[in-house]
Protein backbone atom coordinates (compact mmCIF):
# COMPACT_ATOMS: atom_id res chain seq x y z
CA UNK A 1 0.00 0.00 0.00
CA UNK A 2 1.82 3.10 -1.16
CA UNK A 3 2.20 5.45 1.86
CA UNK A 4 0.68 8.51 -0.41
CA UNK A 5 -2.70 7.01 -0.12
CA UNK A 6 -2.41 6.08 3.62
CA UNK A 7 -1.78 9.71 4.25
CA UNK A 8 -4.77 10.85 2.42
CA UNK A 9 -6.96 7.79 3.77
CA UNK A 10 -5.51 9.43 7.62
CA UNK A 11 -6.05 13.00 6.90
CA UNK A 12 -9.59 13.14 5.80
CA UNK A 13 -10.39 10.44 8.66
CA UNK A 14 -9.93 13.42 11.03
CA UNK A 15 -11.62 15.60 9.14
CA UNK A 16 -14.96 13.12 9.59
CA UNK A 17 -18.24 13.97 11.37
CA UNK A 18 -18.51 10.56 13.06
CA UNK A 19 -16.80 9.40 16.29
CA UNK A 20 -13.18 8.08 15.85
CA UNK A 21 -13.82 5.10 18.10
CA UNK A 22 -16.59 4.29 15.24
CA UNK A 23 -13.90 4.56 12.45
CA UNK A 24 -11.83 1.64 12.22
CA UNK A 25 -12.75 -2.39 13.08
CA UNK A 26 -10.13 -4.11 14.23
CA UNK A 27 -11.39 -7.35 15.55
CA UNK A 28 -13.23 -9.72 13.42
CA UNK A 29 -15.50 -10.64 16.24
CA UNK A 30 -16.71 -6.75 15.91
CA UNK A 31 -20.69 -6.83 15.52
CA UNK A 32 -20.33 -4.72 12.30
CA UNK A 33 -18.04 -7.35 11.00
CA UNK A 34 -20.99 -10.45 12.01
CA UNK A 35 -23.54 -8.38 10.62
CA UNK A 36 -22.01 -7.99 6.94
CA UNK A 37 -21.48 -11.67 7.10
CA UNK A 38 -25.13 -12.30 7.70
CA UNK A 39 -26.30 -10.10 4.78
CA UNK A 40 -24.88 -12.38 2.66
CA UNK A 41 -28.02 -14.60 3.59
CA UNK A 42 -31.22 -13.85 2.18
CA UNK A 43 -33.45 -13.86 5.39
CA UNK A 44 -30.83 -10.92 6.93
CA UNK A 45 -31.19 -8.94 3.85
CA UNK A 46 -35.21 -9.07 3.69
CA UNK A 47 -35.37 -8.47 7.40
CA UNK A 48 -32.88 -5.07 7.14
CA UNK A 49 -34.10 -4.06 3.68
CA UNK A 50 -30.13 -3.69 2.78
CA UNK A 51 -28.11 -5.45 0.90
CA UNK A 52 -24.12 -5.79 0.43
CA UNK A 53 -22.14 -4.33 -2.56
CA UNK A 54 -18.69 -5.32 -2.88
CA UNK A 55 -15.77 -3.82 -5.18
CA UNK A 56 -15.43 -0.30 -6.18
CA UNK A 57 -17.11 -0.75 -9.68
CA UNK A 58 -20.36 -1.97 -8.33
CA UNK A 59 -20.41 0.62 -5.41
CA UNK A 60 -20.03 3.06 -7.90
CA UNK A 61 -22.92 1.73 -10.61
CA UNK A 62 -25.22 2.02 -7.37
CA UNK A 63 -24.13 5.74 -6.00
CA UNK A 64 -24.86 7.10 -9.77
CA UNK A 65 -28.52 5.34 -9.93
CA UNK A 66 -29.06 6.80 -6.75
CA UNK A 67 -29.20 3.73 -4.17
CA UNK A 68 -29.00 4.72 -0.43
CA UNK A 69 -25.57 3.55 1.19
CA UNK A 70 -25.76 4.03 4.72
CA UNK A 71 -22.17 2.49 5.56
CA UNK A 72 -18.63 2.05 3.80
CA UNK A 73 -15.84 -0.31 4.78
CA UNK A 74 -12.54 -0.42 3.52
CA UNK A 75 -9.23 -2.06 4.14
CA UNK A 76 -6.04 -0.30 2.11
CA UNK A 77 -3.93 -3.59 2.74
CA UNK A 78 -6.27 -4.53 -0.57
CA UNK A 79 -6.42 -1.57 -2.58
CA UNK A 80 -5.33 -2.54 -6.21
CA UNK A 81 -5.08 1.08 -7.14
CA UNK A 82 -4.72 4.62 -6.71
CA UNK A 83 -8.38 5.06 -7.46
CA UNK A 84 -9.92 3.05 -4.45
CA UNK A 85 -7.81 5.22 -1.92
CA UNK A 86 -9.45 8.77 -3.90
CA UNK A 87 -12.94 6.90 -3.75
CA UNK A 88 -12.01 6.88 -0.18
CA UNK A 89 -11.04 10.43 0.22
CA UNK A 90 -13.69 11.96 -1.50
CA UNK A 91 -16.63 10.07 0.21
CA UNK A 92 -15.02 10.80 3.86
CA UNK A 93 -14.74 14.59 2.79
CA UNK A 94 -18.48 14.23 1.87
CA UNK A 95 -19.05 12.97 5.19
CA UNK A 96 -23.03 11.46 4.27
CA UNK A 97 -22.21 8.35 5.18
CA UNK A 98 -19.67 6.76 7.92
CA UNK A 99 -16.69 5.67 6.08
CA UNK A 100 -15.07 2.70 8.36
CA UNK A 101 -11.44 1.29 8.18
CA UNK A 102 -10.68 -2.36 8.75
CA UNK A 103 -8.17 -4.88 9.87
CA UNK A 104 -7.04 -7.33 7.08
CA UNK A 105 -8.12 -9.85 9.01
CA UNK A 106 -11.85 -8.15 9.63
CA UNK A 107 -12.17 -7.68 6.16
CA UNK A 108 -11.31 -11.06 5.07
CA UNK A 109 -13.84 -12.44 7.37
CA UNK A 110 -16.41 -9.75 5.94
CA UNK A 111 -15.63 -10.06 2.49
CA UNK A 112 -17.81 -12.43 0.15
CA UNK A 113 -15.27 -12.53 -2.45
CA UNK A 114 -11.81 -14.39 -3.67
CA UNK A 115 -9.41 -11.71 -4.53
CA UNK A 116 -11.66 -8.59 -2.85
CA UNK A 117 -10.46 -4.98 -3.67
CA UNK A 118 -10.61 -3.37 -0.64
CA UNK A 119 -14.57 -1.69 -0.40
CA UNK A 120 -17.49 -2.89 0.68
CA UNK A 121 -21.12 -1.14 1.36
CA UNK A 122 -24.06 -1.77 2.50
CA UNK A 123 -27.13 -0.31 0.76
CA UNK A 124 -30.77 0.15 1.07
CA UNK A 125 -32.58 -1.49 -0.85
CA UNK A 126 -35.29 -0.28 -3.68
CA UNK A 127 -38.56 -2.02 -4.80
CA UNK A 128 -39.74 -0.93 -8.25
CA UNK A 129 -43.70 -1.95 -9.12
CA UNK A 130 -44.76 -1.57 -12.87
CA UNK A 131 -46.56 1.82 -12.72
CA UNK A 132 -43.11 2.72 -11.46
CA UNK A 133 -41.78 2.11 -14.77
CA UNK A 134 -41.34 5.22 -17.34
CA UNK A 135 -41.38 3.73 -21.27
CA UNK A 136 -41.40 4.87 -24.65
CA UNK A 137 -43.37 4.72 -27.35
CA UNK A 138 -42.27 1.65 -28.61
CA UNK A 139 -40.17 -0.41 -25.58
CA UNK A 140 -37.68 -3.62 -25.41
CA UNK A 141 -38.80 -5.61 -21.93
CA UNK A 142 -36.58 -8.24 -21.25
CA UNK A 143 -39.21 -10.44 -18.40
CA UNK A 144 -37.85 -13.79 -17.04
CA UNK A 145 -39.58 -16.09 -15.55
CA UNK A 146 -38.31 -18.25 -12.88
CA UNK A 147 -34.54 -17.42 -12.96
CA UNK A 148 -32.41 -19.26 -10.24
CA UNK A 149 -28.69 -18.66 -11.04
CA UNK A 150 -27.42 -15.46 -9.69
CA UNK A 151 -24.13 -15.86 -11.73
CA UNK A 152 -27.09 -16.55 -14.80
CA UNK A 153 -29.05 -13.58 -13.62
CA UNK A 154 -26.07 -11.17 -13.45
CA UNK A 155 -24.48 -12.41 -16.69
CA UNK A 156 -27.94 -11.91 -18.20
CA UNK A 157 -28.47 -7.98 -16.93
CA UNK A 158 -25.08 -6.86 -18.46
CA UNK A 159 -26.77 -7.48 -21.67
CA UNK A 160 -29.38 -6.53 -21.38
CA UNK A 161 -27.87 -3.12 -20.36
CA UNK A 162 -25.63 -3.18 -23.50
CA UNK A 163 -28.63 -3.92 -25.88
CA UNK A 164 -30.24 -1.42 -24.76
CA UNK A 165 -33.10 -2.91 -22.70
CA UNK A 166 -35.72 -0.90 -21.25
CA UNK A 167 -36.58 -2.61 -18.69
CA UNK A 168 -36.06 -6.10 -16.71
CA UNK A 169 -39.48 -8.12 -15.22
CA UNK A 170 -39.03 -10.75 -12.84
CA UNK A 171 -41.80 -12.94 -13.35
CA UNK A 172 -42.65 -15.25 -10.27
CA UNK A 173 -38.77 -15.15 -9.37
CA UNK A 174 -37.48 -17.51 -6.81
CA UNK A 175 -34.07 -15.79 -6.74
CA UNK A 176 -33.25 -12.92 -4.50
CA UNK A 177 -32.27 -9.61 -6.75
CA UNK A 178 -29.75 -8.51 -4.41
CA UNK A 179 -28.29 -11.70 -3.87
CA UNK A 180 -24.31 -10.36 -3.44
CA UNK A 181 -22.79 -12.91 -6.79
CA UNK A 182 -25.91 -11.18 -8.95
CA UNK A 183 -24.44 -8.42 -8.36
CA UNK A 184 -20.86 -8.83 -8.99
CA UNK A 185 -21.45 -10.91 -11.86
CA UNK A 186 -24.19 -7.81 -13.50
CA UNK A 187 -20.67 -5.93 -12.44
CA UNK A 188 -23.44 -3.58 -10.27
CA UNK A 189 -25.49 -2.78 -13.65
CA UNK A 190 -28.42 -4.38 -11.67
CA UNK A 191 -28.56 -0.89 -9.88
CA UNK A 192 -28.44 0.68 -12.85
CA UNK A 193 -31.56 -1.07 -14.90
CA UNK A 194 -35.09 -0.25 -13.91
CA UNK A 195 -36.22 -4.15 -13.03
CA UNK A 196 -39.52 -4.62 -11.40
CA UNK A 197 -40.50 -8.27 -9.61
CA UNK A 198 -44.06 -9.13 -10.13
CA UNK A 199 -46.28 -11.77 -10.62
CA UNK A 200 -47.55 -13.43 -14.15
CA UNK A 201 -51.18 -11.99 -13.81
CA UNK A 202 -50.31 -8.47 -12.63
CA UNK A 203 -47.41 -8.47 -15.63
CA UNK A 204 -50.00 -9.81 -18.13
CA UNK A 205 -52.84 -7.34 -17.16
CA UNK A 206 -50.01 -4.51 -17.77
CA UNK A 207 -48.93 -5.92 -20.77
CA UNK A 208 -52.37 -6.17 -22.14
CA UNK A 209 -53.13 -2.28 -21.18
CA UNK A 210 -49.83 -1.14 -23.26
CA UNK A 211 -50.06 -3.01 -25.99
CA UNK A 212 -47.09 -4.62 -25.77
CA UNK A 213 -46.46 -7.59 -27.72
CA UNK A 214 -45.55 -10.82 -26.07
CA UNK A 215 -42.79 -13.02 -27.81
CA UNK A 216 -41.55 -16.20 -25.86
CA UNK A 217 -38.31 -17.79 -26.34
CA UNK A 218 -38.56 -22.23 -27.11
CA UNK A 219 -36.96 -24.46 -28.88
CA UNK A 220 -40.37 -25.97 -30.12
CA UNK A 221 -41.08 -23.66 -32.76
CA UNK A 222 -40.21 -22.99 -36.18
CA UNK A 223 -39.35 -19.60 -36.28
CA UNK A 224 -36.19 -18.29 -35.43
CA UNK A 225 -35.11 -15.69 -33.90
CA UNK A 226 -33.98 -12.91 -36.11
CA UNK A 227 -37.79 -13.44 -37.93
CA UNK A 228 -39.58 -11.43 -35.49
CA UNK A 229 -40.35 -7.80 -35.85
CA UNK A 230 -37.91 -6.33 -32.43
CA UNK A 231 -38.65 -2.71 -33.73
CA UNK A 232 -42.08 -2.68 -32.32
CA UNK A 233 -43.12 -2.48 -28.05
CA UNK A 234 -42.36 -5.78 -27.20
CA UNK A 235 -41.59 -8.12 -24.13
CA UNK A 236 -39.20 -10.75 -25.10
CA UNK A 237 -39.74 -13.83 -22.36
CA UNK A 238 -37.00 -15.83 -21.17
CA UNK A 239 -37.79 -18.85 -18.82
CA UNK A 240 -35.60 -21.06 -16.14
CA UNK A 241 -32.58 -22.80 -16.63
CA UNK A 242 -34.14 -26.37 -15.85
CA UNK A 243 -37.91 -25.75 -17.34
CA UNK A 244 -37.80 -23.27 -19.48
CA UNK A 245 -40.92 -20.92 -19.72
CA UNK A 246 -44.30 -22.06 -18.67
CA UNK A 247 -47.69 -23.56 -20.32
CA UNK A 248 -48.66 -19.76 -19.09
CA UNK A 249 -46.65 -17.58 -20.98
CA UNK A 250 -46.42 -19.80 -24.29
CA UNK A 251 -50.01 -19.64 -24.37
CA UNK A 252 -50.08 -15.92 -23.95
CA UNK A 253 -47.49 -15.21 -26.27
CA UNK A 254 -48.00 -14.24 -29.77
CA UNK A 255 -44.82 -14.87 -30.93
CA UNK A 256 -42.68 -17.91 -30.55
CA UNK A 257 -39.05 -18.15 -31.49
CA UNK A 258 -35.70 -20.54 -31.23
CA UNK A 259 -32.19 -19.89 -31.54
CA UNK A 260 -31.26 -22.17 -34.29
CA UNK A 261 -28.67 -25.28 -33.32
CA UNK A 262 -26.24 -26.91 -35.34
CA UNK A 263 -24.42 -29.18 -32.61
CA UNK A 264 -26.73 -31.98 -30.31
CA UNK A 265 -27.84 -29.52 -27.92
CA UNK A 266 -31.33 -28.21 -28.13
CA UNK A 267 -31.19 -24.74 -26.61
CA UNK A 268 -28.23 -22.27 -25.31
CA UNK A 269 -27.90 -21.31 -21.79
CA UNK A 270 -30.03 -18.87 -20.49
CA UNK A 271 -28.10 -16.34 -20.40
CA UNK A 272 -26.21 -16.89 -23.21
CA UNK A 273 -29.79 -17.13 -25.16
CA UNK A 274 -30.87 -13.46 -23.70
CA UNK A 275 -27.92 -12.40 -25.46
CA UNK A 276 -28.37 -13.63 -29.08
CA UNK A 277 -31.64 -12.46 -29.09
CA UNK A 278 -31.21 -9.28 -27.37
CA UNK A 279 -28.37 -8.03 -29.40
CA UNK A 280 -30.41 -9.02 -32.92
CA UNK A 281 -33.31 -6.95 -31.15
CA UNK A 282 -30.99 -4.34 -30.93
CA UNK A 283 -29.48 -4.38 -34.50
CA UNK A 284 -33.06 -4.43 -35.75
CA UNK A 285 -33.38 -0.86 -33.41
CA UNK A 286 -30.37 0.57 -34.53
CA UNK A 287 -31.61 0.93 -38.27
CA UNK A 288 -34.96 2.56 -36.97
CA UNK A 289 -32.40 5.17 -35.11
CA UNK A 290 -30.06 5.31 -38.22
CA UNK A 291 -27.03 3.50 -35.79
Amino acid sequence: MPSRMLGTVAILKSQSPYPMEELYIQSRQNDQVKNLVKLRERKHRERQSRCLIEGLREITNALRAGFEITHLYYCTDFFPSDLHATFIAEHEDVGKFPVIGMSPDAFTKASHREGPDGLIAIAVQQGNVLADLSLKQTPLLLALEGIEKPGNLGAILRSADGAGVDAVILVDCVLDLYNPNAIRSSQGLLFSLPIVSTDRDTLANWLDAKNIVCCATTPDTEKLHWEVNYQQGLALFMGSESNGLSAYWLEKATKQIRIPMAGQADSLNVAAAAAVCLYEANRQRAKISGA
